[in-house]
């Protein structure tokens, strides 16, 4: 099951048990757990940012000093 599955089961079940009619005591128990499980899966679902190397960016600002780009620099 993948972590989208299982984050739209755990959206149905908040959406559930608050009609069940538990005690108070226990739809607190059961919102928090609930509310932590969501906020552990999406947390993992985020994307990894990567930053990204010198070579990759566009300007030479950007660039290592010894990576140069001019072809009068290159021929020396």
């Amino acid at each position: 099951m993948s972590k989208r599955q299982i984050l739209m089961i755990m959206g149905i079940w908040v959406a559930i048990f608050l009609i069940l009619g538990f005690p108070s005591s226990w739809d607190k128990v059961f919102a928090v757990i609930s509310g932590l499980l969501i906020a552990g899966i999406s947390y993992s679902m985020a994307p990894k940012v990567t930053v990204p190397s010198g070579r990759d960016l566009p300007f030479s600002e950007h660039r290592s000093p010894g990576i140069t780009n001019s072809p009068t620099q290159a021929q020396k």
